[in-house]
C-alpha cells in the first residue's frame, strides 16, 4: 500500500504542476490523499480554477465511461454537447475500461465471450467513427484558410519552389477525407461483426474432474456482495455452509469471476469473520474449517484448467492465516459429499440468482484481526 500512495502522490504533483499556476484562478478546492494505514504522509494541495475543472471533467468522463453513458461536456452545466474530442475521449476511456490489463488477467472479464466480445467491438467502433469526425474537425477549418490565404504552405526544407497553394490544399482535403472514409468503413464494420458475435451463444464449460451439483451436506449457500471500506466496486464471494456429519462445519468461499474488487487471499480475515457474524452464530475462528476457492479460468498458466483450492487455518481470531492447498478429492472428503466447482466464466452472480441462491448484503461491523 505504501509503494501505490507514494506513486499516486508524485503522479497528482506531477500532474497539477503540468498547468500555469498563475492563469489557472483563484484556489476552490482542496485536495487530500492520506494513505488509510498511516505508513505515508498526508498529501494536502490547493487546487485552482483551471485545475479544478479540468480534474471535474476527467472524473466526469471516466465515470461516465465505466458506466455506459453519455459523453460529457466541458460545459456541463450550460447543456453544451460534447463536441468530437470529447466524443473521442469519451469512446477511448470506455474501450480503455472494457479491455484494460488487469481486468483481462484477473479473470473478471474474458473478451473471448460473445457478450463482452461484441461490447468491447462496439466500443471500438465509437471510437473509429469518432477519429473520422476528428480528422474532418481538425483538417477542415485549416484547409480552408490554406484555400483563402491566411495559412501559407512553405517551401519544402532544401528546396525553394513554393507551392501550388490551391492544389496543396485540394490534395490534403483529399488525404484527409479518404482517411476519414477509411475509419468510416472500419467502424461500420466493426459494428456489423459486434450485432453478429451478440447473436452467438457459449456453451457451458466442464470443469475436469469436478461434481456438477453439491451433495447433501450442503446446509446454506449465498453469494455475499457489500462494499467494502475504501473500495470503489462491489466485493462478491459464493459462500457454502457445509456440514458434515460429526465434523466441524465447512465453509467454502468463491472468488467469483465477477468480483471486481479485492482478491478473497486479500481480504480472507474480513470476509470469515462477516460470514461468522452473519451464517454461523458468530462462531469462533477454530470452530470452523474454511476453504478458499479461485476458480478455473481465474489465473493463467498451471492453474488455469483446474483453478486453486486452499484450506485456510487463522492463527488467531480472524487474524494471521495461513494456507494449504487442497485437491479436489481432499475438498470433498473434508465436506462428506459432492461440490461443484464452475468455470471462472460462469461463476457469477447472475448464474447464482438463476438457481435461486439468495445475494446477501452483510450488515455486521465484523472484521478480521490483524
Amino acid at each position: 500500500m505504501n509503494e501505490y500512495i507514494r506513486e499516486a502522490c508524485l503522479a497528482v504533483r506531477a500532474w497539477v504542476d503540468s498547468f500555469d499556476q498563475g492563469g489557472a484562478g483563484m484556489a476552490v478546492v482542496d485536495l487530500v490523499l492520506r494513505d488509510p494505514r498511516h505508513e505515508e504522509p498526508t498529501l494536502g494541495l490547493q487546487l485552482r480554477e483551471l485545475v479544478s475543472n479540468e480534474l471535474r471533467y476527467v472524473l466526469c468522463t471516466d465515470a461516465s465511461a465505466r458506466a455506459g453513458g453519455d459523453p460529457v461536456s466541458r460545459d456541463q452545466q450550460y447543456g453544451a454537447k460534447p463536441d468530437a474530442g470529447e466524443e473521442l475521449r469519451h469512446a477511448a476511456a470506455r474501450l480503455d475500461q472494457l479491455t484494460s490489463i488487469s481486468e483481462l488477467s484477473s479473470g473478471g472479464v474474458d473478451r473471448g465471450w460473445p457478450v463482452d466480445a461484441a461490447t468491447a467491438l462496439h466500443e471500438a467502433s465509437r471510437v473509429s467513427e469518432r477519429l473520422a469526425d476528428l480528422v474532418r474537425y481538425a483538417t477542415g477549418p485549416v484547409l480552408d484558410k490554406l484555400d483563402h490565404g491566411s495559412v501559407v504552405a512553405l517551401p519544402p526544407a532544401g528546396t525553394k519552389d513554393v507551392p501550388n497553394q490551391p492544389a496543396l490544399a485540394a490534395c490534403h482535403r483529399e488525404t484527409a477525407e479518404t482517411i476519414a472514409g477509411l475509419l468510416g468503413e472500419v467502424a461500420a464494420k466493426l459494428e456489423d461483426l459486434s450485432g453478429q458475435v451478440s447473436y452467438l451463444q457459449h456453451t457451458p464449460i466442464a470443469v475436469p474432474g469436478a461434481s456438477q451439483c453439491d451433495g447433501r451436506t450442503l446446509d446454506t449457500e449465498v453469494v455475499m456482495a457489500w462494499r467494502m471500506l475504501g473500495m470503489v466496486n462491489e466485493s462478491r464471494f459464493h459462500i457454502r455452509v457445509f456440514r458434515p456429519s460429526g465434523e466441524l462445519p465447512v465453509v467454502v468461499i468463491g472468488d467469483m469471476g465477477d468480483n471486481h474488487s479485492q482478491s478473497i487471499t486479500n481480504v480472507v480475515e474480513e470476509v470469515a469473520a462477516v460470514v461468522a457474524a452473519e451464517l454461523l452464530a458468530g462462531a469462533a475462528h477454530d470452530s470452523v474449517q474454511w476453504v478458499q476457492v479461485s476458480p478455473p479460468g481465474e489465473f493463467r498458466g498451471p492453474y488455469s484448467e483446474s483453478g486453486v483450492i486452499q484450506a485456510v487455518r487463522f492463527e488467531k481470531p480472524y487474524g494471521r492465516p495461513r494456507w494449504r492447498q487442497l485437491t479436489h478429492d481432499e475438498l470433498e472428503q473434508l465436506v462428506g459429499g459432492a461440490v461443484r466447482i464452475w468455470h471462472a466464466s460462469e461463476y457469477t452472480v447472475a448464474s447464482m440468482t438463476e438457481r435461486g441462491v439468495p445475494i446477501l448484503h452483510p450488515k455486521s461491523n465484523a472484521t478480521g484481526g490483524t
